[in-house]
């Protein structure tokens, strides 16, 4: 397989994954999602908001847009609303892959690291990598978080999962 058809595979399965994490979420006790347990981010919300923040931010770097801090948005906001925007981001992110040539895939791109006087380039097949894996990362945080609270059935969202829920 090629390596545009493995990341466009890739970001599916992160879209599909994260909707897997936010059905499993959602049914839970709105409550639960804003109680401090020890992990990265101090609840469940933080983490989801996170993911979201992450994958925005690296899609406006892919896309060479200026930076939206989208932070101030969720502070405060129920789970549906973080859900919400952290699958239609994902979503973007998705089809953003889907529509890249495989030219498009060892170009450049030159990055802020946050502070303006800091900069990094990495080429957009390392960014997308980086991107999936660091959602897949906090996804395993949220089952320990949710485990942590009395959540017993968290949703399997391995990649072979996805492909075996697919074909």
């Amino acid at each position: 397989m090629e390596t545009h058809a493995l990341l466009s595979k890739y970001t599916s399965y992160n879209l599909w994954a994260n909707q897997a994490m936010v059905l499993w979420l959602l049914s839970k006790d709105e409550h639960l999602m804003s109680k401090e347990v020890i992990s990265s981010f101090s609840t469940i919300n933080e983490t989801l908001a996170h993911i979201w923040f992450a994958e925005h931010l690296w899609l406006q770097r892919l896309q060479n847009l200026p930076f939206s801090n989208i932070k101030e948005r969720v502070k405060g906001q129920h789970t549906a609303f973080i859900t919400d925007g952290m699958l239609k981001e994902s979503g973007l992110f998705a089809d953003y892959t889907a529509g890249l040539k495989t030219s498009d895939l060892d170009c450049m791109i030159c990055y802020s690291l946050l502070t303006p006087e800091m900069f990094e380039e990495r080429s957009v097949w390392m960014i997308i990598q980086h991107t999936i894996n660091h959602s897949t990362y906090h996804r395993g945080q949220l089952v320990t978080m949710g485990r942590e609270l009395g959540f017993i059935d968290p949703p399997k969202t391995d990649f072979i999962q996805y492909f075996r829920d697919k074909v």
